[in-house]
């Protein structure tokens, strides 16, 4: 957390000490409304600091960031050390799309991946594993995918240059997808969690 965030916490810890001071003569004198207010302005500041300790920024880089979510996904591993040599990807698309038609779990892979435009990867094979049916997941498995969990990290909509996100990612991530949501025009990254 920066030197600012620091402060900011800890202004905002002094008030909430304040408030619930506050609230507690508030309700001995049964001021319910006054009380309910102050419950308000609590929970707003709760929020705020809450806010404040998932923002990070990575020291070494500057890079900002704020972990979002983490979610089980499947993912159809790639098994050669460079796979950008001969036309091995173009192979790989087709065995992921050939799994995916056979486990019946398309659907569910087409539609988490509308919302997205991928910006740079070093896996090719993912779908959430709460849109697919647990008969897609195990038959999936079967074929060789694995279940992984994911970190979700949000950088924003221009709090990070794509450049420094994209040397961030190649760093500190062994698997990694960039993306940027449609809808928000947010750059997202899919980690795999260690």
């Amino acid at each position: 957390m920066s030197l600012e965030g620091a402060y900011i916490v800890e202004s905002n810890l002094q008030a909430l000490k304040h408030y619930i001071y506050e609230l507690e003569y508030t309700v001995l004198q049964e001021d319910y409304e006054k009380a309910k207010n102050i419950s308000r302005m609590i929970k707003t500041t709760v929020s705020q600091v809450e806010n404040i300790i998932n923002n990070v920024t990575d020291g070494a880089t500057g890079v900002y960031y704020k972990h979002i979510n983490t979610i089980d996904f499947l993912y159809k591993p790639i098994d050669v050390p460079d796979p950008y040599v001969g036309n091995y990807l173009e192979r790989y698309a087709e065995s992921r799309a050939f799994d995916l038609d056979r486990a019946g779990a398309k659907e569910g892979h087409d539609e988490f991946w509308k919302e997205y435009l991928v910006l740079q990867a070093n896996v090719y094979g993912l779908v959430p594993v709460d849109l697919i049916s647990e008969m897609s997941m195990n038959q999936l498995m079967n074929m060789g995918w694995l279940r992984v969990s994911v970190d979700v990290l949000d950088f924003g909509n221009d709090a990070t240059q794509m450049r420094e996100i994209r040397a961030f990612c190649q760093q500190s991530f062994s698997n990694y997808v960039a993306l940027k949501e449609e809808q928000t025009d947010a750059t997202v990254v899919l980690s795999f969690a260690s």
